[in-house]
């Protein structure tokens, strides 16, 4: 359990602002034109300029052995932070993992300086919203109209979001290339007859398919690019399938300015777990490649032993916009890929719909039984 901030020691000063060049207001890094937009005055100020040589530091792929070799064993604990606004002279608290907010009294887009130096890796690259606030609104409230299942109620209540928030989610990537020993069986189908003679005394030829096993082994190599691993705790598992087919080209050196108005979180997965939660990642495509070796009608997999070579990674930042509601006395969450548009998420059920459903199917099942017996 987080501790209360107690100390004027616990006070993180230095929080870093986003001042407009023309009036001073706060500037906010807007999707669309990928540029920073004062709140006040509309004027707009450009991001850092990015080279040829800064873009492709931002897609180098680390050394992974290397790495853990030279960080330390325990990663920092990085709690609640509370950052004081230069803008206003407020203090926000913000929450556990989160680098980057708006001050809850000014609404000055802040970005803790100390926050990412809480932890052993630093992101090196960031992939700039694309979709904007009110299209991800759009998107959200066309998800909820798609959901036929859902009570009536619902889409009456779809225009009072609780909230929605661009968030910039924590995510290793990984590169590997893969040599796995396998060993197993193939089956081989044929074809059998059997002949029996009925009780009218009839001969009878039934045929069937018998599987024979032979023993198999070998060796399949694969490599596998820019696999990703989420680092961030925010999203329920059944949600994450949204970051999936990101464009990790449009990576661009990670710079605060590009945080500017959204949330940003620390990484809550070190690098050694997420490299585990890769390999699992890897494993089903290596089944599968396994089985294709194998070859036959069937395949029976007894072990594999995989060795992993020549593993890089990545640590970038990925958008996403989060949007909650509430019904029923529940919160309920959907995420819009800050990138591609993609929707995924939570949703309450219609007892009723799906029991009405579930009597139209079985009355259709019924009709069709009769006809056929009517033939």
């Amino acid at each position: 359990m987080t501790e209360p901030f107690d100390d004027e020691e616990r006070v993180a000063k230095a929080a870093r602002v986003f001042p407009c060049a023309q009036c001073g207001a706060s500037l906010a890094f807007e999707p669309g034109i990928s540029r920073l937009v004062c709140s006040a005055c509309r004027a707009v100020n450009e991001p850092p300029a990015v080279t040829d040589a800064e873009r492709a530091d931002a897609l180098e792929e680390l050394d992974y052995l290397a790495q853990l070799r030279q960080q330390a064993s325990v990663e920092p604990e990085l709690g609640r932070q509370l950052v004081e606004c230069p803008q206003c002279g407020a203090r926000t608290e913000l929450g556990d993992h989160v680098v980057a907010d708006r001050c809850a009294f000014c609404a000055t887009s802040l970005v803790s300086v100390a926050a990412h130096e809480g932890r052993q890796i630093r992101p090196r690259g960031v992939v700039p919203f694309a979709v904007e606030q009110s299209r991800a609104q759009e998107t959200f409230r066309q998800w909820i109209a798609g959901r036929w299942f859902a009570p009536n109620a619902l889409k009456r209540t779809v225009t009072n979001l609780e909230r929605v928030r661009g968030v910039y989610l924590p995510c290793w990537t990984f590169d590997a290339r893969t040599t796995s020993h396998y060993v197993g069986q193939r089956g081989v189908d044929r074809q059998v007859q059997e002949t029996s003679t009925d009780s009218s005394g009839k001969t009878v030829v039934v045929t069937r398919t018998v599987t024979d096993w032979y023993p198999a082994s070998g060796v399949v190599t694969l490599t596998f690019d820019d696999t990703l691993v989420l680092a961030s705790h925010s999203l329920p598992d059944k949600l994450e399938s949204v970051l999936a087919d990101w464009d990790i080209a449009a990576l661009v050196p990670f710079a605060s300015d590009y945080l500017a108005g959204f949330t940003t979180e620390a990484y809550q997965v070190g690098l050694e777990p997420a490299f585990e939660e890769a390999k699992a990642q890897f494993g089903e495509r290596i089944i599968t490649a396994v089985h294709q070796d194998i070859g036959g009608n069937h395949q029976r997999v007894h072990d594999v032993t995989t060795r992993y070579d020549d593993v890089t990674f990545k640590h970038i930042l990925l958008p996403a916009w989060i949007c909650s509601y509430r019904f029923g006395d529940k919160s309920w969450c959907v995420v819009v890929n800050g990138q591609t548009g993609a929707v995924r998420g939570d949703r309450p059920w219609s007892i009723v719909k799906l029991t009405l459903a579930a009597l139209v199917v079985l009355a259709i099942v019924a009709v069709l039984v009769v006809l056929n017996q009517q033939q």
